[in-house]
């Protein structure tokens, strides 16, 4: 019995070393990593416009630069726990008339810059999430349990949570 006892309380102290070092030292560097990637982008949409190839008057420019600047500024709040509250509170959500005009009227470039940002975003989510991305990728990892219509669903629903604007008085999660 005593033994089973001093597995346990070895087990939690290993559990409780490795939370300390991820939330302090791992996940941090992992999520400057993902808001680096995302300037990186910012720059690149910028480059575009000052060599010509698009123009900042442009309604694509100007909703692509001001999205990936929320993504920047909100890198650290985004988590699966975020994007399952806003499932549960937004089960009616669709995307806004300006990412629909976006996905319309975007050119393949910006579109290109669009996707890898979200795809960005979705690293991120993982990072700020160890256990449920462990819980999710085990649940997915079983089978496709999921068909193809739900994925499409859920990765309509994380750009639609994506692009809301998050309100100022949230607290952030960390």
């Amino acid at each position: 019995m005593s033994s089973a006892i001093y597995l346990l309380g070895l087990g939690f102290a290993v559990y409780v070393a490795f939370s300390i070092f991820y939330n302090y030292a791992a996940r941090p560097m992992l999520c400057d990593r993902g808001r680096f990637k995302i300037f990186a982008l910012r720059d690149k949409l910028r480059r575009l416009a000052i060599d010509g190839q698009i123009s900042a008057s442009l309604f694509e420019y100007k909703y692509l630069e001001a999205l990936l600047c929320r993504l920047v500024e909100k890198c650290v709040w985004f988590s699966w726990s975020s994007l399952f509250e806003f499932l549960w509170r937004n089960k009616d959500a669709e995307l806004s008339p300006d990412a629909v005009r976006f996905e319309r009227e975007a050119s393949d470039t910006v579109k290109d810059i669009y996707f890898t940002a979200v795809m960005e975003m979705m690293q991120v989510m993982c990072t700020n999430s160890p256990i449920w991305t462990l819980l999710l990728t085990v649940i997915f990892g079983i089978g496709d349990l999921f068909g193809w219509a739900t994925k499409q669903w859920l990765d309509l629903k994380a750009k639609i949570f994506l692009e809301e604007a998050v309100p100022e008085t949230v607290i952030l999660a960390t």
